[in-house]
């Protein structure tokens, strides 16, 4: 079966938040085996969740799996994204679309926050 990951961020008017997302998709592409990743946004660029849906169906994809890049278990996880992935399954009746927990949780999350202060601590802080 044809997989595919979305990896979906909230969107920035600022470009630079379109890089990171890029820059993570490409990471996710190398390390995986998944027939297609993309990047969406919920909000603000392009392509959103509904245009990377439709991507994923025009390339043949039977399975998508939707990795909310979100910090907090809030209004887009419990209701926004659920909301546009029911709308979504009825235009793909033959594609299985899931979503994955948030990554605030994870506790992999916390040993970047102690990598990110080891640096803060030495020579690389960003000094304001």
């Amino acid at each position: 079966m044809k997989t595919g990951v979305i990896l979906l961020a909230h969107g920035s008017r600022l470009p630079e938040a379109r890089e990171t997302l890029h820059f993570l998709k490409e990471l996710v592409t190398r390390e995986s085996s998944y027939d297609l990743v993309e990047g969406a946004s919920l909000q603000f660029n392009q392509p959103d969740l509904p245009a990377a849906l439709a991507n994923m169906a025009a390339r043949g994809i039977k399975k998508v799996v939707v990795v909310p890049l979100f910090l907090a278990e809030g209004v887009h996880m419990k209701k926004d994204i659920p909301e546009i992935l029911a709308r979504e399954k009825t235009r793909y009746p033959d594609m299985d679309i899931v979503m994955t927990s948030h990554i605030g949780t994870h506790r992999k999350l916390a040993e970047i926050v102690m990598e990110r202060i080891r640096e803060a601590s030495n020579e690389h802080a960003i000094n304001y």
